[in-house]
């Protein structure tokens, strides 16, 4: 593959540090500069660790980008890692396993690649204390003692969304990876602690969850000018705009609501205890919270109904010239649903249960065959390591409340050859809590942007 400018200068920043972040926006290449960076670094041997579905993405990858010609394992389970290869390809579901972090931990990797960085986001969880190591209590001592980026000689994530839901999401990169710069310093406190770093960077609000227990909830940002003096020179993050890519533009597709669907969604909030939000003016994410069964049962209800409206505006922009479009849903019965209305538009989908080759299968026919017009997207499994961008129509007929979810399926039409101008679409039923939930989301991703800018 040739390279971008841009994909060298990434490489070379990557090469010449031993702990970084390559933060650049989905589309952008941070891929091939990773590979090209470990090509500079003269890695022996390198570790992948990637989404499930990123596996054969990189093995491929590796073909493209490298002319070392290295040996390539993919560890799927079923057999047991070869020491002697120089790259092993690893899901963040797998190295979990005591098995393959045992056979990992054996094996010296000079270069560890975490791709979609962001899943090692919080140390509660796992697959963060594998990478990472164990926080002691309050965020004093780090175990990395048998962490599979504690010695390694070049150790670089890959993510194009930092900060999923709060500048907080940031913390165990910067304290596993390069811990000095919680230290204080130039006028900037010890935050060291996650406690200490949560209350300086994030607004905190204390959640009760029991009669006797309270839990620090994150809903916004503070003090972004000092963490990203904090951070500088530890990342490098270019939007695509930076490097030539055409950013979509992104609109909200109101629609019609029946009149029954109405009926059924107030119906539910006034026969439970939703019925409070009634008449408020501003309702907040705590407010959502508390009320978190019965808004699951209502975004079901709405995504079906949008599904409807959504898949009749489809048919018409079809009628009107389209050529192709991706459509974003959440729930399997809406998938379900889209499918049947648009299936004599030629339809491929992908969702949790698409496996890896089908997965790849579902792109290139949507990429290459100009009768399949409709790309069905589960959110999550949709949003990562694929390239949609023969089509420059992307509707959101469910959302996330999750912005990474959100930032990462909108680029999914963008790269270099687009040669159109995207276009994403939130298709919201008027008068419904749709409105409430994307004054939320807005809110949430500002605070991002703000830490990111």
């Amino acid at each position: 593959m040739n390279p971008f400018p841009h994909q060298i200068e990434g490489a070379l920043f990557l090469a010449d540090r031993r702990r970084a972040l390559l933060a650049d926006e989905p589309r952008v290449g941070k891929t091939g500069a990773a590979i090209m960076a470990a090509d500079y670094a003269l890695a022996e041997t390198i570790l992948v660790i990637t989404t499930s579905s990123g596996r054969p993405v990189w093995r491929r990858a590796f073909e493209q980008w490298s002319p070392f010609g290295r040996t390539v394992q993919v560890l799927d389970g079923k057999r047991p890692l070869d020491q002697k290869a120089q790259v092993a390809i690893v899901s963040w579901d797998t190295i979990v396993k005591p098995e393959i972090r045992s056979a990992l931990l054996r094996r010296k990797s000079h270069c560890v690649i975490p791709d979609e960085g962001h899943k090692a986001k919080n140390f509660d969880a796992k697959r963060t204390q594998v990478l990472y190591g164990e926080l002691g209590r309050g965020g004093a001592d780090l175990d990395n003692s048998v962490a599979l980026a504690a010695d390694q000689d070049h150790i670089w994530p890959l993510t194009g969304t930092p900060c999923p839901n709060s500048p907080f999401d940031l913390y165990p990169h910067l304290r596993a990876l390069e811990p000095w710069r919680l230290a204080a310093r130039d006028g900037m406190p010890d935050v060291m602690k996650a406690e200490s770093f949560m209350h300086r960077y994030c607004v905190v609000r204390m959640k009760k969850t029991s009669n006797f227990r309270k839990i620090p909830v994150v809903v916004g940002g503070r003090n972004a000018p000092e963490l990203r003096e904090r951070i500088k020179g530890f990342w490098l993050l270019r939007t695509q705009k930076d490097v030539g890519i055409t950013e979509p533009i992104y609109e909200t597709f109101p629609l019609a609501a029946q009149a029954r669907l109405l009926r059924e969604v107030n119906a539910i909030i006034d026969e439970t205890k939703m019925g409070r939000l009634r008449g408020k003016k501003t309702v907040t994410e705590d407010d959502l919270k508390a009320v978190e069964l019965e808004l699951a049962q209502i975004r079901r209800l709405t995504g079906t109904g949008k599904a409807l409206a959504v898949a009749e505006a489809v048919k018409d922009e079809f009628d009107c010239g389209l050529d192709k479009i991706v459509l974003a849903y959440w729930h399997k019965d809406v998938g379900d649903l889209l499918q049947h209305e648009l299936s004599t538009f030629g339809v491929v989908r992908l969702d949790g249960s698409t496996s890896a080759n089908m997965r790849g299968e579902a792109e290139q026919r949507f990429l290459h065959d100009p009768k399949i017009r409709v790309f069905l997207g589960q959110i999550q499994a949709a949003g990562e390591a694929i390239d949609l961008s023969s089509a420059a129509e992307l509707m959101f007929v469910e959302t996330s409340i999750v912005p990474k979810d959100m930032a990462q399926m909108s680029k999914r039409i963008t790269n270099h050859t687009q040669a159109r101008q995207p276009r994403v679409r939130v298709a919201t039923l008027e008068g419904s809590v749709d409105d409430a939930l994307q004054a939320i989301l807005l809110r949430k991703w500002s605070a991002i942007r703000e830490v990111l800018s």
